[in-house]
């Protein structure tokens, strides 16, 4: 089971828990289609209208360098160990989208992707309150800066760093650990035979994870108490724990099946 378990929580080749690369992979594509959409539909709209009032984000400039974030998100898709690459380009989308909309939703939105990309890669484990601010710090002079520059008010300046103010206070005790946030994983399927336990052990297991107590697992099988709990103080050294509650924990995420 130590095998079996370790294949699963391995990390891959990138340094990322290989059960959050898939997140960071479909994440990354769907930013990919959401900007190369953004690119084609510009240039159909260019070419069918050519008269039409154009901005900043409809210059040749720009296309370009939505272009290349095209394929940096493609390139987060495909490769695993560029994997890190989406939630660092979500980052450096949020001041490209300021400059449309100083309280731009999509800058937001990126934003906070970007954020819960990084607590799944573990990025704020080590001096994670240091960073989370450093990340918000970032988003609010962002805001500041872009908002000086395109001469917006100072009341819609303040406005979203607020917001974003508000947004830092409530995820910071989620990286102060006093929170979690969950995400539903796909379970894994094992076999019993594929354990390493012996036909008692395995019996005392299944009934065990059917949610019967030692006692009702000792009479089904007509031995003793003691038995069952000598029996399973093999099974926790087996599986590397050391009560129950533990080794329930180590099986919440697999189907196990004869």
């Amino acid at each position: 089971m130590k095998n079996y378990k370790d294949r699963h929580t391995a990390t891959s080749n990138s340094g990322i828990d290989e059960s959050t690369l898939p997140l960071l992979q479909k994440a990354s594509f769907f930013f990919f289609l959401i900007v190369s959409l953004s690119i084609v539909l510009n240039v159909i709209l260019a070419l069918l209208i050519p008269d039409r009032p154009s901005s900043l984000h409809d210059s040749p400039a720009i296309l370009c360098i939505q272009g290349l974030f095209a394929l940096g998100f493609l390139l987060a898709t495909v490769q695993q160990s560029l994997a890190w690459m989406g939630p660092a380009l979500l980052l450096a989308l949020v001041p490209f989208h300021l400059s449309s909309h100083i309280a731009s939703m999509y800058s937001l939105c990126a934003f906070l992707i970007a954020t819960v990309e990084l607590y799944r890669m573990d990025f704020f484990k080590r001096a994670g309150l240091f960073k989370i601010v450093m990340m918000f710090v970032y988003y609010g002079s962002s805001i500041a800066l872009v908002g000086i520059t395109l001469s917006v008010s100072v009341i819609e300046i303040i406005i979203p760093i607020l917001f974003i103010l508000l947004s830092f206070l409530f995820l910071l005790p989620i990286f102060q650990g006093k929170r979690q946030i969950s995400i539903l994983r796909s379970r894994q399927k094992i076999r019993y035979k594929d354990l390493n336990l012996s036909e008692r052990e395995t019996d005392f297991l299944r009934d065990c994870l059917d949610g019967a107590t030692f006692k009702e697992i000792a009479t089904r099988h007509h031995v003793s108490e003691s038995t069952v709990r000598n029996t399973f103080a093999h099974i926790y050294h087996k599986f590397g724990v050391t009560d129950r509650a533990s080794l329930l924990s180590q099986f919440a995420d697999f189907d196990i099946i004869d």
